[in-house]
């Protein structure tokens, strides 16, 4: 696969992920299954302690920290049992999680009880597939469990928000715990802001852009002003800076390809 398994800087350093590669064994696998693979995101916020995830009761994952996504994992493309541990006791059981051939998965562990929502997993397909000529593909997940209904603008740094009709968000109106599909873009450098969906007022004048952006990746505050080059594929996620809290951030840029 054509893959740098790296994370892009976005302004809190860029952390390298190795690949681990581990023979899963079932019952039900053939010698002709070619093999899927999986990371796993701890985005759960009210679990911040290291988190176990077994497959098929062989423990995989053993130590899943909070918004910090684990290594690649080969796995047989077959059902498989994952099941998600703390410190012994079980938080989550899916016992038939069916894996395909030559895919790739980022697997999120998301929800709170503080916000009313059980802890659950949320298996997303990674797009390994190459943008048009001079374009890039982005996917980003809401993962805070709090943060409710969002707009996500990817523009110029140049844009003026202040025109009629409103400039429209690049992926509008999803909701905490979800994923937008992948976005391609022309390459470049971008600004990115998450707002309450439907609500423009941190993008306006005199004060860009105040607290009210969820997120603001715009240059400003340390933060720098993310380059996107043609054939890349990338993810980015959001969620609570601290638990239960309504302060947001975002992990470094997933490399999905290239």
């Amino acid at each position: 696969m054509n893959r740098l398994s790296k994370w892009i800087p976005f302004g809190v350093g860029a952390v390298a992920l190795g690949v681990v590669l581990i023979s899963m064994a079932c019952g039900t696998s053939s010698s002709s299954s070619k093999a899927a693979e999986m990371r796993v995101v701890q985005l759960a916020p009210d679990e911040q302690q290291p988190l176990e995830m077994l497959i098929d009761n062989k423990s995989v994952f053993s130590s899943i920290a909070y918004g910090v996504p684990t290594a690649f994992t080969s796995i047989t493309a077959i059902n498989h049992d994952l099941k998600l541990n703390l410190s012994g006791a079980n938080l989550l059981d899916s016992p038939q999680e069916p894996f395909a051939s030559n895919t790739s998965y980022t697997y999120l562990i998301i929800g709170s009880p503080n916000a009313g929502v059980g802890i659950q997993g949320n298996k997303l397909v990674d797009d390994h597939t190459l943008a048009d000529k001079g374009m890039f593909k982005l996917r980003v997940v809401n993962g805070s469990p709090n943060s409710g209904s969002v707009d996500v603008y990817v523009v110029a740094p140049s844009t003026n928000f202040n025109v009629t009709p409103p400039v429209k968000p690049t992926i509008g109106g999803f909701a905490s715990n979800a994923a937008s599909t992948y976005q391609s873009l022309a390459s470049g450098s971008y600004v990115i802001y998450v707002t309450p969906s439907g609500d423009q007022r941190c993008l306006l004048p005199p004060v860009a852009p105040p607290p009210a952006c969820l997120v603001n990746l715009d240059g400003r505050n340390n933060t720098a002003v993310p380059a996107f080059q043609a054939g890349q594929n990338r993810t980015l996620i959001m969620l609570n800076q601290i638990p239960g809290g309504g302060s947001y951030t975002t992990l470094p840029m997933l490399a999905d390809l290239n």
